[in-house]
Parts: C-alpha cells; sequence; structure tokens
C-alpha cells in the first residue's frame, strides 16, 4: 500500500505502511496479498472499515494493534508448536512424504 505523503501524514505514515506489511508477511500472509488485506475486507477491530479506510483517517494505531496481535498469535502457536512433540513427528512425515514424492517425479 501506498500512502501519498501529505502535511497531515508526511513520509512517516508510508514508512509505517511498509512495516506493517513487513509483519503481514511474517504472519504468513502471501507477498503480493497486501493489497488485498489493505482493501477488500473490514474488520471489527476497525469500526468495520477496511485497514486503508481507517489509515487514512488517522486510526493507524488501531491498524498496527490488529497486526500486532495476529503476530503474537502467530509467535505464540510456533512455540506451542515447537513443544509439542507429536506435531513435529508428523511435520517430519509430511516432509518426508513431500520429499519422497519429488523425488520421484524427478526420476
Amino acid at each position: 500500500m501506498t500512502v501519498p505523503p501529505t502535511p497531515e501524514n508526511g513520509y512517516e505514515s508510508g514508512r509505517k505502511a511498509a512495516a506493517t506489511n513487513h509483519l503481514l508477511g511474517q504472519i504468513g500472509l502471501s507477498h503480493g496479498k497486501e493489497s488485498e488485506w489493505w482493501n477488500h475486507r473490514t474488520y471489527p477491530e476497525l469500526g468495520d472499515r477496511t485497514p486503508t479506510q481507517a489509515w487514512l483517517v488517522g486510526d493507524q494505531e488501531a491498524v498496527r494493534q490488529l497486526v500486532d496481535s495476529w503476530y503474537q498469535a502467530t509467535r505464540a502457536a510456533i512455540d506451542s508448536h515447537r513443544r509439542d512433540p507429536e506435531f513435529l513427528e508428523r511435520t517430519r512425515r509430511k516432509i518426508a512424504a513431500l520429499k519422497d514424492r519429488a523425488a520421484r517425479r524427478a526420476s
């Protein structure tokens, strides 16, 4: 998302939007889906506005809090899975099966 610099938001708003996009990627939002996230869905946490609508009326903190809460939940889930030996074993089996399938296709 590109927020045009204005006297109200300056370039700092653009830098904050870029940082928000980075966090979205860290959470797992596919590259290129940022525009969809910013513009095509409303959130109760943002007063039923899209992130772009909230951002442009100056509610940047609410947008950052929404993304931060997702980021924290993602980190907590990762930490939980790292301590779950059954989850790790299932993941290892899936990875091995995918590698085996890829090797069969390559031969």
